[in-house]
């Protein structure tokens, strides 16, 4: 049973429960189920969803899913040598690979098949005694008080409703979340009118997992699209619906057969296994959260689909979110730590979303003359030695902050200042000379990572913060690492440092940095132990000193 400083009186059924069991809810059970939080997941179906929705994730997921110990399997179907090319015509204006990380120490970007990404993280969840699956169940109502929210679910088979009651609800329950809806908060934002066209086909030919991967955005004025060959036997095309065309019309054997010749593919060679229109939606909820209710995923932001950052999102959401929780419900943190998850977040969303929609207008160009300009100025650009290769690497993705602005990181703000931004990820070695990545050492707790010079401070060390001790790269050649020390082999972190002046991190369980040493203060001290161990620090407030 976990704890909770609310001093409820309310009985509660589970600690935190989660309404929706697409990858956004899964991986906030898991992540909530390694900390042994009780939860409770609900779910409208009774299976996972057959059809291949998303489609890719990037290294901030993939980090995340490593830190579950899930991403290893899930890499066994994922293709994550990935080449992307946008095409006009016959000629290819624009190469590039997003399978390169930006520092995070795992693949960039994987293309993978929906249906098998959620069977992993569901059977990821049957690891943890704590975490229940309702399937099968509507929330159909909400109500909270002080100290607790009661979701009423209808059984999808017609029986009789029920209540849960919980300390908190996350909603990943997508773009038309219905706790959305019940919690009043509105989601604005605009509709692309313009319709499109997808088609999931069985691909006709022999892909293997570790082949390159091929996306081309077909920027073609006449009818822009999308060729995606996909892993596990799968390829997706989709299609502009242009004017004087319904999506019904296309559905027919002749419209299906017209629209993949265009791409040059026999019908009679394929097997279409499923098809469907769908329109854009671009909208932020107005709040992320109400009462002791929160939005994850497209139940608090939709994004475009040019830049694949829909799942990846949720994922940051509730990697964000669920340590937050687990501070309040286990250390006795302030509940007003969970204020911080909009702010912290909420930008990069935006970033993301403004990133997709410059690829959209890239892609979906009508003007003849404009797309005549856009070919040239890029090959062009390409020329450009160092902006040839930003391109080319994906380098031109908003690399991952968090929101500072009312997050929950070090009160100072100077020059070069680390705060907001992930550590590095790179191979580190240990006593035993093996190397594993640092995200192991730090285990997802509060931890001070710094070199001799910067020891953890006192007051941190006190409050149960970990300390990993680094040396410089030169001490490998010694083959004498001492217990507890490790050596950053590849020098990625002391490069990290050195650009933010620094020679200590304090970094938080989601990876992201707190402050430096540098900027480090005694009511910084304070504030951390108080999230790490608030019923400790709120005994020695109360405790009278000894004289």
């Amino acid at each position: 049973m976990t704890s909770s400083n609310d001093a409820a009186t309310q009985p509660v059924d589970v600690d935190v429960v989660i309404i929706g069991l697409g990858p956004t809810g899964a991986t906030a059970a898991n992540l909530l189920g390694q900390r042994g939080i009780r939860t409770a997941v609900v779910e409208r179906d009774i299976s996972i969803y057959p059809r291949q929705r998303a489609i890719a994730s990037d290294e901030d997921a993939h980090r995340v899913w490593q830190g579950l110990g899930l991403f290893d399997e899930m890499l066994a179907t994922m293709s994550s040598d990935v080449r992307v090319h946008f095409k006009n015509g016959d000629r290819t204006f624009l190469s590039m690979t997003s399978s390169e990380s930006q520092g995070q120490g795992v693949p960039g970007m994987c293309y993978y098949h929906q249906p098998e990404l959620e069977r992993v993280l569901r059977q990821g969840i049957d690891r943890f005694p704590t975490v229940s699956l309702m399937p099968g169940y509507d929330a159909v109502n909400l109500v909270q008080d002080e100290d607790s929210v009661t979701v009423s679910l209808r059984p999808a088979d017609g029986g009789p409703d029920r209540t849960l009651t919980a300390r908190y609800l996350i909603a990943c329950d997508g773009g038309s979340s219905s706790i959305r809806k019940l919690l009043g908060i509105a989601l604005p934002g605009k509709h692309i009118e313009e319709p499109w066209f997808d088609i999931q086909l069985r691909a006709w030919y022999d892909l293997p997992v570790d082949a390159p991967l091929d996306f081309t955005f077909i920027s073609d004025p006449r009818r822009p699209g999308v060729d995606c060959p996909c892993p596990m036997g799968y390829h997706r095309v989709e299609f502009r619906v242009n004017k004087g065309e319904t999506v019904e019309q296309l559905q027919t054997e002749e419209g299906l057969r017209g629209l993949l010749a265009e791409r040059g593919i026999d019908f009679d060679q394929v097997e279409i296994y499923r098809s469907w229109g769908y329109t854009f939606h671009i909208r932020q909820a107005e709040q992320w959260s109400k009462g002791r209710a929160f939005l994850a995923g497209d139940a608090a932001h939709i994004m475009p689909p040019f830049a694949g950052q829909g799942v990846s999102s949720g994922v940051r959401d509730v990697a964000n979110l669920c340590w937050k929780l687990d501070a309040v419900l286990n250390a006795s943190a302030d509940p007003s730590l969970l204020d911080t998850y909009e702010p912290e977040r909420r930008p990069n969303v935006k970033q993301l979303t403004d990133f997709s929609l410059r690829i959209g207008k890239l892609v979906m160009l009508g003007n003849p003359t404009a797309v005549w300009l856009r070919d040239r100025v890029i090959r062009g650009a390409m020329r450009v030695p160092a902006l040839g290769r930003a391109i080319r690497s994906n380098g031109l993705k908003p690399r991952y902050e968090l929101g500072t602005q009312g997050g929950f990181f070090g009160l100072g703000n100077g020059r070069r200042s680390p705060r907001g931004t992930f550590i590095c990820q790179p191979w580190v070695v240990g006593s035993d000379l093996a190397p594993v990545r640092l995200d192991t050492v730090l285990d997802n707790k509060w931890t001070w990572v710094g070199f001799p010079s910067a020891p953890i401070p006192r007051a941190l060390a006190e409050a149960g913060v970990n300390e990993v001790k680094l040396e410089r790269s030169s001490a490998i050649a010694t083959h004498a690492v001492a217990p507890g020390h490790y050596v950053d082999s590849e020098g990625d972190v002391e490069r990290q440092m050195r650009r933010s002046r620094a020679q200590g991190f304090l970094v938080r369980p989601d990876r992201f940095i707190y402050c430096s040493d540098r900027e480090m203060t005694a009511e910084d001290c304070a504030r951390v132990a108080a999230v790490v161990d608030g019923e400790r620090c709120a005994v020695r407030q109360l405790t009278k000193p000894a004289l």
